[in-house]
């Protein structure tokens, strides 16, 4: 096997074309990377602008694949798509009624954001069966598709999901309601569950495009549901907080045009949390810029909050850059992983992130029941990780050790997690399912090469 070493030689295309890649380790990172925009808040405010029709400018917008897939699907369905270095312009007010293309959509899941303004505007929409990460608990790791049409029926909608996920639904008119969205939680009592994101997120969505008064309790609280209101405001909805726990939003049909907007994205959460993990991990120091730091503060709290309690420092300082790793954790942790506390897309960094700390550490998983997929690939390289039901406990002082000769990734932030893994021991290690890295990162291999890693991508046969 011959190991590539320009880093001139990795191109963001390759990243998408390869789903094999080969990883010689054992080199401390160092270097400066720019965190993009936060592929979560995207695809709701691509949303919003289907809900909208008022031309919507997309700045710090990541090239990833979500943004090809959902772009390319409304310019079929008639829309206007500008896609610029950093930005997309979509003016979707010439949106035709025409089924989305299956073969586009089962390559993402977020095309399922585009139903409440579809719905509204054509009163019915077929979704194909989704993509994206098979976390879930539908046959072969699909999601759950239930609950968005659940929330759509609430809204005076009806329709039907058929057993491989495909979802029908019409509607004559939308009309305000009231929603307590803990009915969307699997453990109400940590307000958390699989269900309860993308039904807060298609509610809101639904709720501007219906006529009436939509009253939300407990609404999910992370910043790609903040942004989404933010952009809806801008937009011209009227949306308040009556407190903490409601989110109150009044309909737009009877109110006039929408205004254009152009909003900037927050910096990818996932994506700072990613880069302080391979910092660490690899022994080196990483300067992460372009970050919004207030955003970025408040919507990785929970995660700064477990770093801190690790013995780590990656909080950033209020300015738009922040320099991280390499000491390693000293502490162990035990924490549980839910939808108002630290991203389940966080819990593989923070599972690697405790092979290397003192003790024993215990992560509890609660948002996504097949989310530890890494965990027996890790323990090829030398991690000693049990599972335990829905908890993965993890001996400290047992990082990666070893190349492994082969590992297969199972979904987006797995991959990243044991790509990032198997560049702290010396040696080659194989990694297949790399193609998952493309909806998440505009050129993940490409950063990590360009601060010093040996990375290069297997021909496929």
């Amino acid at each position: 096997m011959t190991m590539t070493t320009t880093a001139s030689a990795w191109t963001a295309t390759d990243s998408l074309i390869a789903d094999s890649l080969l990883i010689e380790g054992g080199r401390p990172l160092h270097g400066d990377v720019r965190v993009g925009g936060f592929k979560h808040a995207l695809v709701t405010v691509i949303g919003a602008a289907v809900v909208g029709r008022a031309p919507v400018t997309i700045t710090n917008c990541p090239e990833i694949e979500e943004t090809r897939v959902l772009g390319e699907l409304l310019r079929r369905a008639g829309g206007l798509v500008t896609r610029r270095p950093g930005s997309l312009t979509l003016t979707l007010g010439g949106l035709r009624d025409e089924p989305l293309d299956p073969a586009l959509a089962a390559r993402i899941h977020g095309a399922v954001y585009l139903v409440p303004g579809l719905l509204a505007r054509f009163g019915r929409v077929q979704l194909p069966p989704a993509g994206g990460c098979r976390i879930g608990d539908r046959p072969a790791g699909g999601r759950p598709v239930d609950q968005y049409l659940a929330v759509l029926t609430r809204f005076g909608a009806h329709g039907q999901v058929t057993a491989d996920g495909a979802l029908s639904v019409v509607a004559d008119r939308l009309t305000g309601c009231e929603i307590d969205l803990r009915e969307f939680m699997a453990d109400p009592v940590l307000l958390s569950g699989p269900l309860y994101s993308g039904a807060t997120k298609t509610a809101i969505l639904a709720a501007a495009a219906a006529h009436g008064t939509t009253r939300l309790h407990y609404p999910y609280p992370k910043p790609d549901v903040t942004e989404l209101v933010r952009v809806l405001s801008a937009m011209g909805w009227s949306i308040w907080r009556p407190d903490p726990t409601q989110l109150v939003i009044e309909g737009r049909p009877d109110r006039g045009e929408p205004r254009p907007v152009k909003h900037a994205l927050i910096s990818d959460l996932i994506e700072v949390v990613t880069w302080a993990t391979a910092a660490v991990v690899t022994g080196g120091s990483i300067r992460l810029s372009g970050l919004t730091g207030g955003a970025l503060a408040a919507g990785l709290a929970p995660e700064i909050t477990l770093a801190r309690q690790m013995g780590l420092r990656w909080e950033p300082d209020g300015t738009d850059a922040v320099v991280v790793g390499p000491t390693p954790p000293d502490r162990p942790v035990n924490v549980t992983v839910a939808s108002h506390g630290i991203y389940s897309d966080s819990q593989p960094f923070l599972t690697l992130l405790a092979t290397l700390a003192p003790g024993l550490s215990h992560i509890r998983e609660t948002v996504w029941q097949n989310r530890f997929s890494h965990v027996p690939e890790l323990n090829r390289l030398g991690t000693r990780i049990d599972l335990i039901g829905d908890a993965a406990r993890i001996t400290g002082h047992h990082p990666p050790v070893r190349a492994a000769k082969r590992l297969s990734a199972a979904d987006l932030r797995g991959a990243s997690a044991l790509l990032l893994a198997a560049l702290r021991p010396a040696g080659m290690t194989q990694l297949t399912g790399s193609h998952h890295l493309a909806r998440g990162y505009q050129d993940l291999v490409g950063d990590l090469r360009r601060l010093g890693a040996r990375i290069s991508a297997e021909p496929t046969e």
